[in-house]
């Protein structure tokens, strides 16, 4: 039972959705043009611990960020938001003070101070050991899926399909990994550092990253498009998929092909 809801669960990653982080009622300046730089941390993933920093091109004057609230499959504004801690910005070196929205926990409220371009903003996720839908971000001591709207701050002003990412990844020690996202290089100083090709907001919400220290890959076949499993675990034995269950993926590729015309994806 243990390995159908994994394998149920890793299939999830095949699917791109239409992603939305978060709604603006009131349109307002941008506050900078530019790509934000993410870089998470996961080295403390046995842990259930991680650690993200950014670097949000800015404007002096009121800033205004938001946590992700409107995510992909959710149909309301509950973007997981209660293990957030930590959250710290800074300038030059230089603390910069912040207040939480009066109304709206996911807001938050600073000022830029002049001379200044961008800001540093860092933050911790504590993970549960088990995750549903798109608050799904989870750890054991072996693996590990990471939810990108849980480590991460964005501008308002601008649409989550305008504003660009950056996004990087430490690993654990050995740990690989599977994801949507294109990859800019891969290095292993202290664990596996990956870097990833520049990606819209809207589509980084939507495309998660599974790792581990017991990680294999299932191909499919029966479609033009390359189309994977990937899978972790808390051992090499639980990696283990039969035939007769790959194919039945397969077969589903051949199916909803056949049944859509298209792949949105």
């Amino acid at each position: 039972m243990k390995m159908k809801k994994l394998l149920l669960s890793l299939a999830l990653f095949a699917v791109t959705a239409v992603a939305l982080a978060q709604k603006d009622p009131k349109p307002m300046a941008p506050a900078s043009a530019g790509t934000i730089t993410i870089f998470v941390d996961a080295s403390e993933a046995p842990r259930k611990i991680l650690h993200a920093h950014e670097t949000i091109p800015v404007q002096p004057g009121a800033l205004t960020l938001y946590y992700p609230k409107w995510i992909p499959g959710e149909h309301g504004p509950v973007g997981p938001i209660n293990d957030l801690t930590g959250l710290k910005f800074t300038a030059g070196g230089r603390d910069i003070p912040w207040r939480r929205d009066l109304l709206d926990m996911y807001t938050f409220h600073l000022t830029v101070p002049a001379g200044v371009t961008s800001i540093e903003a860092m933050l911790d996720y504590l993970l549960p050991a088990t995750g549903n839908f798109t608050a799904g971000g989870s750890a054991t001591e072996q693996m590990f899926v990471l939810s990108w709207n849980h480590v991460l701050l964005y501008p308002a002003g601008s649409t989550a399909r305008q504003l660009m990412f950056q996004p990087n990844l430490r690993l654990p020690l050995g740990w690989k990994f599977g994801t949507s996202l294109d990859l800019a290089g891969v290095s292993a100083i202290g664990g596996e550092s990956i870097e990833f090709q520049p990606i819209s907001l809207e589509m980084l919400v939507d495309s998660p990253v599974i790792a581990g220290r017991y990680y294999a890959v299932a191909p499919l076949q029966g479609d033009p498009l390359r189309h994977q499993i990937d899978m972790a675990a808390d051992s090499a034995a639980a990696l283990l998929i039969s035939p007769e269950l790959t194919q039945k993926y397969s077969n589903l590729i051949a199916e909803t092909g056949a049944m859509f015309g298209a792949r949105h994806y």
